[in-house]
């Protein structure tokens, strides 16, 4: 009978585990915001139609169970850290690692909302690159090789039709050979203070190995005034972005206030305390 009465509180504990992460990460839904519900008690911060956040929460995500892929197409050695994997393609760029990824999301983003001119980043020597500068000398270098190209009265590969997403992604990938996480801190991000965190800020460490991840979600009790954060990865070598557990609450991926009294522990990372940075990418 001991032992029984023992057993008891352990069943009901493995019980309420398991309806937590029934209730918390759903297998339908093909978004980040559909797939992973909010804690009880906790709301969703309101975020502007057509925003990054906005973009983020509607972002598709993989079917559920899907491993994620390095650049090359094998599975990553670790398949233990994720949730759900966003369907964010690494087109074999071996350069899209954590700060790739992140720099890929929103260069995507700032060009599906119209903001190309906002497109730019900064490479690891302090030079910039601008996508609509990108995009005339592409242009105009492919004009003078159609000239050529008819004056000889021949028929060349320079006389194909340009494709501009294959422009875009030349200059997505020249820019992800070019940056790093030294160079986001360097031109391109601020510190930032929790009680100010923003979907799209990131949490950061220059240690080695350095890594960041970007915050993804947002959510707050109305009632307390207590945040709790999403966070998703890349890393290295590149593989496919994902959102992540959180270590210290198996059933539950988000990072409540709580968990960064302490240097935080990541699935794969352990971040010091107050390292949160802004990225100015939109600003």
């Amino acid at each position: 009978m001991k032992k029984n009465f023992l057993a008891l509180p352990l069943i009901l504990l493995l019980l309420s585990a398991y309806a937590d992460s029934y209730y918390l990460i759903k297998n339908e839904g093909s978004t980040l915001k559909d797939r992973i519900n909010t804690p009880v008690g906790f709301e969703r911060i309101a975020v502007e139609k057509n925003s990054f956040a906005d973009y983020l929460r509607n972002y598709p995500l993989k079917s559920a169970e899907s491993p994620v892929l390095l650049y090359d197409g094998q599975k990553k050695p670790n398949q233990d850290a994720q949730i759900a994997v966003f369907v964010l393609p690494l087109q074999n760029n071996e350069f899209q690692n954590a700060s790739g990824s992140i720099i890929r999301l929103y260069a995507e983003y700032m060009r599906k909302a119209k903001l190309d001119k906002k497109i730019s980043f900064h490479f690891t020597n302090g030079s910039e690159s601008k996508w609509t500068e990108w995009l005339k000398k592409s242009s105009l270098k492919r004009e003078m090789r159609l000239d050529f190209a008819g004056n000889l009265k021949k028929w060349t590969k320079y006389e194909k039709s340009a494709n501009e997403q294959e422009i875009f992604d030349s200059y997505l990938k020249n820019v992800l050979a070019n940056t790093d996480i030294l160079s986001i801190q360097t031109y391109e991000s601020e510190p930032v203070s929790f009680e100010n965190l923003k979907i799209g800020d990131v949490l950061w460490d220059l240690g080695k190995p350095a890594h960041l991840c970007l915050v993804v979600d947002l959510c707050e009790n109305p009632e307390t005034g207590e945040k709790a954060v999403l966070f998703a990865q890349g890393n290295s070598p590149a593989q496919e972005f994902h959102i992540i557990k959180n270590p210290r609450h198996e059933s539950n991926p988000w990072y409540y206030e709580g968990d960064f009294i302490l240097p935080l522990r990541t699935p794969e990372h352990l971040f010091p305390k107050e390292s949160w940075r802004h990225l100015k990418y939109l600003d």
